[in-house]
Parts: structure tokens; C-alpha cells; sequence
């Protein structure tokens, strides 16, 4: 008796520990099918281009909001906010201006590569999306508020 025991024991100790060592192993009795079209959504990786296409999102948007912030201060402290005798030409031409239009620019050329990395991790099966929306949404944004600038000062002139 104590032989079947100790047999038993055995197995069951060795069931438990291939169990343990399966991480993935719930207990439960459904497993994955090949029939599925997609693996369980807790299984999932994220896309590495959406990750990348928020990444350049965020840098992009942060160096948007830093040109606006040192161009008013390049300005302010060149020329004064109140001071209203300084020409177009003039205003075109100052150094601030200029090194701010081409790091814009930079960050437009920037925003377009979060794009087409954002559109890349939308079209990738067996990924999550999550950050490839969020960084399609923003760039695309981006390049919509660029456009619309360029518009704007195209109806001002």
C-alpha cells in the first residue's frame, strides 16, 4: 500500500511541476486552437513600429512646443513686443526666424516618419494597436497643424 503511495505522490508530483513551470497555464481546459484567427488578447505583443510612432509623436510635439517658446523669446528680447516699426523683410530675415522655419521643418520631417510608422503598426496582425493609434492620431494632427499654418500665412500676406 504504501508502495502505490508513494507512486501516486510521484505523479502527482511531477504533474504539479510541469504545470508550475508553464507560466502560461491557468488551469483551465480551453487552450489555444490554431482554428483562431488571433491569439488571445493578454498574449499579444505590442507593435514595435506603433511604439516608435509615438515615440517620434511625442519628440515631435515637444520640439514644436520648444521653437514656438524660443522664437517668441529670440523675438521678444531682439525686438519688444510693443515695438511695431520693424518691416516684414526685416522680421523674415532675422536669424531666429530662419533657425526656427528650418527646425520646424526638421520636426515636420520627423512627424511624417511617425506617420508611416504609426500606418505600419496599424497594419500588422497579431499586435496590439494601442500605440500606433495614439502616435497615428498625433502625428497626422501635427502635419494638419502644420498645413493649416502654412495656410494661414499663405491668406494673411
Amino acid at each position: 500500500m504504501d508502495h502505490q503511495h508513494s507512486q501516486n505522490s510521484g505523479m502527482n508530483d511531477s504533474s504539479s511541476h510541469a504545470s508550475s513551470s508553464d507560466p502560461y497555464n491557468t488551469g483551465r481546459s480551453d487552450t489555444y486552437s490554431p482554428d483562431f484567427a488571433e491569439p488571445p488578447a493578454e498574449h499579444l505583443k505590442h507593435s514595435g513600429p506603433g511604439i516608435s510612432s509615438f515615440i517620434v509623436g511625442l519628440v515631435g510635439l515637444i520640439g514644436h512646443i520648444m521653437i514656438f517658446v524660443l522664437l517668441y523669446l529670440a523675438l521678444y528680447s531682439s525686438f519688444g513686443i510693443l515695438d511695431s516699426s520693424i518691416s516684414r523683410e526685416e522680421l523674415a530675415l532675422h536669424p531666429a526666424v530662419i533657425l526656427s522655419s528650418l527646425a520646424f521643418l526638421v520636426c515636420l520631417i520627423l512627424n511624417l516618419a511617425g506617420l508611416v510608422l504609426g500606418i505600419i503598426g496599424l497594419v500588422q496582425k497579431n499586435r496590439r494597436k494601442v500605440f500606433a493609434i495614439i502616435g497615428t492620431i498625433m502625428n497626422g494632427l501635427l502635419i494638419l497643424l502644420f498645413a493649416g499654418l502654412v495656410l494661414g500665412g499663405i491668406y494673411m500676406a
